[in-house]
């Protein structure tokens, strides 16, 4: 497969990931690393299998990069497990309709998107490459990102502005909102 990072052309084989990762050995799952894929029985954050391959630093791609090139070469990736979090992402947040807003139970880090009434909750992360990943955990699989939580945000509200259109257009009836909870955990 052939494929572009960073405006530098990469042609890759399964056998060829499978060889470059043989006696490697994986970086620790410490909770900076969001998605895997298992090779020889063993979990390779997806950064680590294709600087690994291409010889590129960490710095040169992002991990949207490897997903998409690991996915079409055919290997499944996988999510961390729930115990590997960052302690410091050990915050349950949910929400209901007239209750405060998740922008007020959780400052900055919420967002407040309204159509038709509708209040969803942003959840953010920075992962691994120092950018800001937003999703919305009402709308499964509407995730967006930015450099900046302000550019996450701006994106994250396109995305979820398209998710809804998509749900009308299709008939499916929009997300109703939910109680939501803030629980604290001391690190």
């Amino acid at each position: 497969m052939r494929f572009v990072i960073q405006g530098t052309s990469f042609s890759m084989t399964p056998a060829e990931v499978l060889d470059a990762t043989r006696d490697a050995h994986p970086q620790p799952i410490d909770g900076r690393h969001k998605y895997f894929v298992t090779l020889h029985e063993r979990r390779y954050p997806i950064k680590q299998v294709l600087r690994l391959v291409t010889g590129l630093p960490a710095a040169g791609f992002g991990a949207q990069d490897a997903h998409r090139v690991l996915s079409r070469l055919g290997f499944r990736i996988d999510e961390r497990p729930a115990g590997a979090e960052r302690p410091d992402a050990a915050r349950v947040v949910h929400g209901r309709r007239g209750a405060p807003s998740p922008a007020q139970a959780v400052g900055d880090a919420a967002g407040d998107y309204r159509s038709d009434g509708l209040r969803l909750l942003v959840v953010f992360e920075t992962d691994e490459d120092g950018w800001q990943v937003a999703s919305c955990p009402t709308l499964p699989g509407c995730h967006s990102q930015g450099r900046t939580r302000e550019e996450a945000l701006d994106s994250i509200r396109e995305a979820i502005r398209g998710y809804l259109a998509s749900m009308r257009e299709h008939d499916v009836p929009l997300p109703r909102s939910t109680e939501f909870h803030v629980v604290e955990v001391r690190a």
